[in-house]
C-alpha cells in the first residue's frame, strides 16, 4: 500500500468490525440491531458500514424514555 493511501477508519468492512465498533456485542444482539435498523450493508459476501451512519442511529435507537419501564427491569449483573 503507498504510504499515501490510508484505509478510512470510518469505514468497517467486515461484521466483526462492526460488531467491535459497537462495544463487542455477541452475534444475538448484531443481528437484533440489524433488524432495528441499523445501518449496514451486505454485500458480496461482506458487511459494510460508516461509523457516522453508527453513530448517527445509536443516538435514534437510545434517545428513549424508560421512566415508566424502570420498576419492571431486571439486569443481569
Amino acid at each position: 500500500m503507498s504510504p499515501d493511501l490510508r484505509p478510512n477508519p470510518r469505514m468497517l468492512t467486515s461484521k466483526k468490525e462492526i460488531m467491535i465498533y459497537l462495544g463487542n456485542v455477541s452475534e444475538y444482539m448484531f443481528k437484533k440491531y440489524i433488524k432495528a435498523g441499523m445501518p449496514a450493508r451486505y454485500e458480496d459476501g461482506r458487511w459494510y458500514a460508516s461509523t457516522r451512519n453508527i453513530d448517527e442511529w445509536w443516538d435514534i435507537y437510545t434517545r428513549v424514555n424508560f421512566a415508566r419501564y424502570i420498576d419492571q427491569i431486571q439486569e443481569n449483573g
